[in-house]
């Protein structure tokens, strides 16, 4: 079975309106964005959810049940069975909800997906597909001739990390110029297809931009052969795909942290932590915090502002570059500082030392963990066997998480 090397390489931060990744990418660069607009023809959104609500500000006043970033399906007729039948391969970066999978907010996913159907072939026949990211291996029909299989990677609320270790990579796309068929287009600009014309495509890492069906009699009949071995009707094939992708033109800013630093006499200082793509134009700004340049190294992008002796109680952060400029919104809290987290085996406590950069509040610090309630720092006596991290939260916002180490 041939599997797929090839990953997605990043995700954008969260669209503040909607909750889903504002974009992912591909090894050769290739971003995509959510297509969410009935009204665009060459994204197609559907599922429509009228009842969707959401407290997010400028979100829109429907979201879809089931959206793409990126679709790429092939579909042929095929023989075998009693009756004409039907294969289907589609490959995608979807997105949807978790939980019951109704609209709500907080339930976003986001999956790679790879599905296989085969429809009216032999019962219990063996079939094996080879499609752009790889082979399936040996597929069983059952008893009335029919395949489906899938594989969904990503399917945990929130965490649209996940879906970068799908196979669905890189982004498939319509050829174009020379290399495009006879009479076939080029794409719609800032599309990688146009979502519903069936066209060569190009992309694959192995070369196979295509689905080549191997079983008994698999393109008997209508079935269309393999062009490499046209007098074998053990073998159907198609080069032809409907593409979905739009370029993403917005590259969005993500807020890591906004912490402040107050010493014993009162002087503020607050540091910005931000993510986004190389290159961009980011600024910080907020009440009483003076429209301030980040510096970048790579995705991400620093900026240690002075406010006097005001502590901000948010601030936003913008991309310039963006059109109209995107922008996000975050609370500020203090930092918290873990020096240390010790278990004494002998004596059997836990002792953790900690310190909130706000010298003048001292908030009170609490320590959690595995099996541990909330506790002050310091000496904890009475842990049979410690967690193996603590996580030391203020009253003002911070928290900090430390590894747990043993002494003798």
């Amino acid at each position: 079975m041939l599997e797929n090397p090839e990953r997605l390489v990043s995700v954008g931060p969260a669209n503040p309106k909607t909750g889903f990744p504002l974009w992912y990418k591909d090894a050769a660069g290739i971003r995509l964005d959510q297509a969410l607009s009935a009204d665009d023809l060459n994204t197609p959104a559907v599922g429509i959810d009228e009842n969707f609500i959401s407290t997010r500000p400028g979100a829109p006043p429907t979201l879809p049940d089931e959206s793409f970033y990126w679709l790429a399906e092939a579909r042929m007729v095929t023989g075998g069975g009693v009756r004409r039948g039907r294969a289907r391969v589609v490959l995608a970066l979807e997105a949807t909800f978790g939980g019951t999978g109704a609209v709500v907010d907080g339930q976003q996913i986001v999956f790679a997906r790879i599905r296989i159907r085969i429809d009216d072939g032999v019962p219990f026949g063996v079939y094996e597909v080879t499609h752009p990211f790889g082979q399936s291996g040996e597929l069983t029909a059952d008893d009335r001739g029919r395949v489906f299989v899938t594989e969904d990677i990503g399917v945990a609320p929130l965490r649209f990390d996940d879906a970068l270790s799908g196979n669905v990579a890189p982004f498939l796309k319509w050829t174009s110029g020379a290399a495009k068929g006879p009479g076939e287009p080029d794409p719609p600009a800032g599309y990688l297809g146009d979502g519903a014309l069936a066209h060569t495509i190009t992309g694959s890492p192995f070369g196979t931009n295509f689905v080549r069906i191997t079983g008994t009699n698999i393109s008997e009949g209508n079935g269309p052969r393999d062009p490499a071995d046209p007098g074998n009707p053990n073998k159907a094939f198609t080069n032809l795909f409907t593409v979905q992708g739009r370029l993403a033109t917005v590259v969005g800013v993500g807020l890591d942290r906004a912490a402040y630093t107050r010493d014993a006499a009162g002087n503020v200082a607050l540091d910005v932590f931000v993510d986004s793509e190389p290159g961009q134009t980011v600024t910080v700004s907020g009440a009483g915090v003076p429209d301030t340049a980040l510096n970048g190294n790579g995705g991400s992008y620093y900026a240690r502002v002075n406010t006097g002796t005001t502590v901000p109680p948010s601030v936003t952060v913008t991309n310039a570059g963006d059109v109209p400029p995107s922008t996000v919104t975050g609370t500020v809290t203090d930092a918290v500082d873990v020096s240390s987290a010790s278990y004494d085996p002998l004596t059997q406590t836990l002792t953790v030392t900690a310190v909130s950069s706000d010298a003048v509040a001292a908030p009170v610090l609490t320590v959690s963990g595995d099996d541990l309630t909330d506790n002050p720092p310091g000496p904890i006596p009475g842990i049979t066997a410690p967690p193996a991290t603590v996580t030391v939260s203020s009253a003002l916002g911070g928290s900090t998480s430390r590894a747990v180490t043993g002494v003798n």
